[in-house]
């Protein structure tokens, strides 16, 4: 693996950075603060300035993904001037995070740790917080309906697995397309959200 060059005062970024990278190229037991180090350019002891050992860097590491697909998805919901279109901005949002961060998503969703409940009455102070972002949004967007609220949660649900299969499928090293993904992820999230209308 290439060596990374960081800049002053952002060895832990660059660090957390690398490992997601190893882990998501390499898998956890290749993973050590050791071949992180190396990895940017860095002494062995370096790393532990940071970290204590390795479960505490995947934790950082996790953290650091969550906190930058959370924001990602809660700049849509702030900026988003047509509130009626804001899940398919925001399924937009989702795939292209991941297009931009392939790593994250092979690393994210090959965690364990990280649980995501789908459930109609989920804890919202319990779940993984991008998708409660999610989540919370459709819910608002579609309380107004009036349908209830199961039936809600079954629409929920089909729109992640379009959005998470579209990021899926987008950061897939063996697939082909003839036209850009990010011209085409608008279009196809207006055509599952029209045939929900219709």
């Amino acid at each position: 693996m290439d060596t990374k060059s960081y800049h002053h005062g952002n060895l832990r970024e660059s660090l957390i950075e690398m490992g997601i990278k190893i882990i998501s190229l390499e898998g956890d037991a290749n993973l050590s603060l050791r071949k992180v180090a190396s990895a940017c350019g860095v002494s062995h002891a370096a790393p532990y300035a940071h970290f204590k050992n390795k479960d505490d860097l995947i934790n950082a590491m996790q953290e650091h993904v969550a906190f930058e697909f959370s924001k990602a998805l809660m700049h849509v919901i702030e900026t988003c001037s047509r509130k009626e279109e804001i899940l398919t901005y925001l399924g937009k949002a989702y795939v292209i995070f991941f297009m931009d961060n392939p790593h994250y998503f092979s690393f994210l969703f090959s965690r364990t740790e990280i649980m995501v409940d789908f459930s109609y009455n989920a804890d919202p102070t319990n779940n993984y917080k991008p998708y409660e972002i999610y989540r919370q949004t459709a819910i608002q967007a579609l309380t107004p309906t009036g349908i209830s609220y199961e039936k809600m949660n079954d629409i929920i649900i089909a729109m992640f697995a379009l959005v998470h299969g579209l990021a899926s499928i987008t950061t897939m090293k063996n697939t082909t397309y003839d036209e850009k993904w990010e011209d085409k992820i608008e279009t196809i999230l207006t055509l599952f959200s029209s045939g929900r209308k219709g």
